[in-house]
């Protein structure tokens, strides 16, 4: 088997660790081969089948070395291709400096960094994805999120053997608008989950959808575009924004988990409306989907650890 092998050193500080803790406590963790030092995606790229692998000797170092390997890649061109994209997905191009320094003046937000220096966003594949992803959570938690999932990808993506298992690529537009919507109801997708994703799946194919039009949109224009595709509002629009295309200045400022996360941290005697949420981000400007990622991630860890503590005690 053909194998290509890159090594990238992003700018310090990045953390591969937070990185691979992320994808798996995610509901995305079933597309993964996952390691103690190295994560890995197959992915159908150009209609041939690769395995990437990323290893990190020294995950815990801010300033880590990844070797990155493509295996199956038919010659250097998807070689490539495949390598670029785990760069977008591990955000390996975008320096976190920036964003430190621009939050220099905000003692709260500070402390956070502190806490996370080198958390990069974690990014999802491309917009399609990011969007099939996106409906199939909306409304539903976690767990059953994850089930729907596995479910939707194993009954259309490219399965891939590797060392006696299967492993499979997420499915492409046409693998998707193949679909009836009768194939989703026995996988406990309602009837109009199933049509949203197949819809949108067969826009894409016939061309009424153009997902790399949202690469030249600025974000109002992007989300407005998004919202009149049946099923996708706002906030699914905000999520293709930051996950799939990494926007850096997204600011999701209805996101409840983002609202409790600025009452909690600012000491705030309730919870900000949308208006004040948009009113305390002109300070963030430029950086609000970095803001937004690291609230969110302290957030979660401040309840995990007062969980952790009312359960033994201290």
């Amino acid at each position: 088997m053909n194998i290509s092998t890159y090594t990238i050193t992003p700018q310090a500080p990045y953390r591969f660790d937070f990185f691979r803790e992320r994808i798996v406590t995610s509901s995305n963790s079933y597309l993964y081969d996952i390691g103690d030092q190295h994560l890995g995606r197959a992915h159908l790229i150009d209609g041939h089948h690769v395995f990437v692998r990323v290893s990190c000797p020294n995950q815990g170092s801010d300033a880590p070395e990844f070797h990155l390997h493509v295996e199956g890649a038919p010659d250097e061109a998807v070689a490539e291709k495949a390598m670029r994209l785990w760069r977008h997905m591990l955000s390996l191009d975008r320096p976190l400096y920036p964003f430190y320094a621009k939050m220099s003046g905000d003692p709260v937000l500070c402390g956070i960094i502190d806490q996370l220096s080198g958390l990069n966003l974690l990014l999802e594949a491309d917009p399609f994805e990011s969007m099939i992803l996106s409906i199939i959570g909306q409304q539903v938690n976690l767990t059953f999120a994850e089930n729907l999932k596995r479910a939707l990808v194993e009954l259309c993506g490219t399965r891939i053997e590797l060392n006696g298992r299967s492993v499979y690529a997420f499915p492409t537009p046409e693998q998707i608008a193949r679909l009836q919507y009768e194939d989703l109801r026995p996988l406990k997708y309602s009837q109009r989950k199933a049509e949203y994703i197949i819809d949108f799946a067969r826009g894409v194919v016939n061309g009424e959808i153009d997902l790399a039009a949202l690469e030249q949109m600025d974000n109002d224009e992007a989300i407005a575009t998004l919202v009149k595709l049946r099923g996708i509002g706002r906030w699914t629009a905000e999520c293709v924004l930051l996950f799939g295309l990494g926007r850096p200045d997204l600011l999701p400022a209805a996101d409840i988990g983002l609202r409790n996360a600025i009452q909690h941290f600012y000491g705030l005697d309730h919870q900000p409306t949308e208006p004040e949420v948009r009113e305390r981000a002109t300070a963030w400007a430029g950086y609000e989907s970095y803001v937004t990622y690291y609230l969110w991630t302290a957030l979660g860890l401040a309840k995990a650890q007062a969980k952790k503590q009312k359960s033994t005690g201290n």
